[in-house]
């Protein structure tokens, strides 16, 4: 049930929001880095294996964020705000969704379900390969790059978003978000 009436975001909300900012950028910081620091040997192996562990953990974080936001919906926009803003935020918010689920998605895919290795889950259990498809790493790896970048610019778009209704508008958009307070 989707109630787009309320005009704050709840606890669960604020600590999924805020949690998960942390988490994705942790872990698309550490992507970046194995990608063009130029990291090599053990160091790149551990590295790796801690981004893939994370990442693989995180996509059951995104799941859970989808089910939750489907069932909660996304509190009314405040009054005044217009409605070209409203459109572009519910584009952007639904992006950064669609990416937390695209980026360990496409991680897991190219790895293990049909890369043909397994993802070792921080020593505690690996998830098996399921079967090798002949040049689906280098495919994965586009996909997951594109994603991350895509990821990134959604989420600058999301701040500078969060800025203009902060710093400009001065209109309560955040302080829903910060503290759940109502303008």
């Amino acid at each position: 049930m989707t109630d787009h009436s309320q005009s704050v975001y709840g606890g669960v909300s604020r600590a999924n929001h805020w949690i998960g900012a942390l988490l994705f950028a942790g872990v698309l910081s550490v992507g970046f880095y194995l990608a063009y620091s130029g990291i090599e040997g053990p160091d790149r192996r551990s590295l790796m294996g801690m981004h893939r562990a994370t990442g693989t953990v995180l996509l059951l974080f995104a799941l859970w964020r989808v089910i939750w936001r489907l069932r909660q919906g996304f509190p009314s926009p405040l009054d005044g705000v217009p409605a070209w803003q409203v459109i572009f935020a519910r584009i952007t918010h639904w992006g950064l969704i669609a990416c937390m689920l695209a980026m360990p998605l496409s991680g897991v895919f190219m790895m293990s379900l049909l890369g043909g290795r397994g993802i070792d889950i921080y020593g505690l259990f690996t998830i098996p390969p399921i079967l090798e498809i002949e040049g689906i790493r280098p495919i994965g790896r586009q996909v997951h790059g594109i994603v991350a970048f895509t990821f990134v610019g959604l989420i600058g778009l999301h701040i500078l978003g969060a800025l203009k209704h902060l710093l400009i508008d001065r209109d309560g958009t955040v302080q829903r978000m910060l503290a759940g307070g109502r303008r």
